[in-house]
Formats: structure tokens, sequence, C-alpha cells
């Protein structure tokens, strides 16, 4: 078979749904030698063995996309993320992966993406043959906002990307001034459901229950995306000394943080995996994170649950992490365990197997 993948706009850094990609492809390329798989889009700057045909990967580009079928018909058109349109005459599978609809839960929050979502990723489901969730969560969060029916859907989780990353063995380098001091560790997205404020707030009750406490909290990141933090803690220098923004860190830095931290901490409304939790797990590293949405499918038993909309909900699951370190050191030896329930090996079975679903 004949695959078209949908790519995305083209980043300096390769992160987020890119990133998705990246790992689920790096795998099928290994996993597949029967079917051929090309990037509809400009992709020369992904670091795959892949060809490409040099389309736009937006809906708004859906007649150079049905020219660019005719002149090079596909079996199988997956997109994993953009809604796409293909005229009826055109006789190939479509396949749509749906990593959250944030936007249509928090629309008061997200109100220029939620026509986006209500409007053109809801009549992409509506025709794809096949959605691709990304949780269970996400995948009943699908039912119910768009009406599509679960045997419609498929849940395939993500992994690491790059494995080799987190890997026992890879390198790591300290982030100079946290050689000697002991923290809880947080890296966050932009978005007012990621919950930084909850975050801060919990951490300055934390330090107010435990003023002898060296404990500090370390954000990793641009300053921007710290804002509603630095805020918070304007009010109450005596804990600001105690929060540490790193800025940019290089990959090397970054499994440092999660290695040398005591725990991992993710307190999010909302996440339709929340890959950051699984990073943290597959160095072994204790999490507290929130009891929402996908949250509990990722941390499963090797993390302390808050719910993210009480601040004393989180300041205890920090207090219990911190401060009993048997209990710290049970999630340590769950952390490894459940993070290998996830990986793009599986995922690329998992996908070949749909894919192969529509050989006729």
């Amino acid at each position: 078979m004949r695959i078209g993948i949908l790519s995305l706009y083209k980043e300096r850094e390769i992160t987020g749904i890119n990133k998705v990609t990246m790992g689920l492809m790096e795998e099928l390329l290994k996993q597949d030698q029967e079917n051929t798989y090309t990037f509809l889009g400009k992709t020369d700057w992904l670091p795959l063995d892949m060809d490409y045909i040099p389309v736009l990967p937006d809906a708004g580009a859906s007649i150079q996309l049905n020219y660019a079928m005719l002149a090079h018909p596909m079996n199988i058109v997956h997109s994993h993320y953009r809604p796409f349109e293909l005229a009826e005459g055109i006789p190939c599978a479509k396949i749509l992966t749906i990593h959250d609809l944030i936007p249509l839960i928090y629309p008061e929050w997200y109100g220029s993406q939620v026509a986006y979502f209500d409007v053109s990723i809801r009549k992409c489901a509506k025709k794809v043959d096949k959605i691709i969730a990304v949780s269970e969560c996400t995948k009943r969060d699908i039912m119910e906002r768009y009406g599509i029916p679960p045997e419609k859907i498929e849940v395939v989780y993500n992994g690491l990307s790059p494995a080799k990353l987190f890997a026992d063995d890879a390198a790591d380098e300290s982030v100079p001034g946290l050689e000697d001091t002991d923290f809880i560790f947080s890296v966050s997205g932009l978005g007012p459901h990621k919950n930084q404020g909850g975050l801060a707030e919990a951490f300055m009750l934390y330090k107010s229950r435990h003023p002898d406490s060296d404990v500090k909290l370390v954000l990793t990141g641009p300053v921007r995306k710290y804002e509603v933090v630095r805020e918070i803690l304007s009010k109450n220098r005596n804990v600001g000394k105690h929060v540490v923004f790193t800025g940019f860190v290089s990959d090397e830095q970054l499994i440092w943080l999660y290695r040398k931290a005591m725990a991992f901490i993710y307190v999010s409304y909302y996440e339709g995996f929340g890959l950051p939790i699984l990073e943290a797990l597959s160095v072994g590293k204790a999490v507290i994170c929130a009891d929402a949405a996908s949250m509990p499918e990722v941390g499963g038993d090797a993390a302390a649950y808050c719910n993210p909309h009480e601040v004393e909900s989180i300041e205890v699951a920090i207090d219990k992490v911190v401060s009993d370190a048997a209990y710290r050191n049970s999630l340590e030896k769950a952390a490894a365990k459940q993070a290998s329930k996830f990986s793009y090996k599986k995922a690329a079975e998992e996908m070949l197997r749909i894919y192969e679903s529509f050989q006729k």
C-alpha cells in the first residue's frame, strides 16, 4: 500500500505533534518493509528517510491536495493533526489523529480555536474512515463531543521520542547552581489549562507549612510560560527565592533535571496524553500529577494524585512525596514498570495493524 502522511508546519525545534510524528514514523519505517510512506507536505526539515509531495497540509489547500492525490494515488491518507478533505471520487481510506479537544472543553480560555475544533475538525472526524485517539480519555471526549461511535475510534498511545534520550546510559549535564539542591521539577507548555497558578499557590502553601524546608521548585522553559507564577510569587518574596526558572535547557540538562529531582510535578487541569509524566516515569522518578483526564492512564500506580482544582490537595501531595521517603521510593520502584507500557514500537505495531485493516 501507499500511505500518505499529512505533515505539519516547519519548526526550528521539533516539538509537540511533530515530535509524536517523528517517534511513530521512525518505528513504522523500521517495522514495515512492505508499504510505502510519503509525506504530503514539504518535510525535508524532518530527519526521516521519506519522500514528500510538496502540498500545503491544511484544509484551505484541499484543491491542491486533491490534485496531488490524482497525480500520486494513495491507498491511505493519515493526518496526524490537521483536518483535510478529499473528493468523493478519490478511492482512499482516510484517517485522522485527534490528540485532545481542549478548546471545546475550556472554550472560555481558547475562544479563537473553538471554531476550528467545533467546525473543521468535527467535519473531518465525521467523514474519515478511522480516528486515532492518543488516550481513552480523548476517545471518550470524541464520542461525547462529536457523536462518533466507539468502533470508529482506535486508541494508540504515544511513546518517548527520541527514546535514546531517556535511556539509562543517556548522557546528562548539570544545571549550574542546582547540583547540591533538593527540588521538585516541572515542565509545562503554554495555556491556562496547565494550571501554573495552582502549582505556585500550592508550593507557597507548602513552604508556609514547612518554613524550615530547603526544597525548591524548578521550572524550565521560556520565561513567558511562567508569567502567572511570577505574579503570584511576587506577593511573597520569601517563597519566591525558592523557585528557580532555568529558561531553555539542553536535552542533556533536561534529563539531568528529571534524574536529580526529588519528584516531578504536573498538575494540569486536562491533558490528551501527558507526555512529561511518561518522561519522568521513564527515568524512575516519583510523579505528582492531577487525577484528571488522561493523566491517570499514563501515571497508573506510579504517581501520587491530587485534585488540580484544589490548592490544598496539591499541597498535600507535595508534602507526602517530599516528606515520606518510603512512599517516594515506592513510587520510584513502580515508575519504570509503568513507563514500559508506552513506546513508539508498540504504537507502530498498533498503527500498522490499523493500516492493514484497509488492505483489500
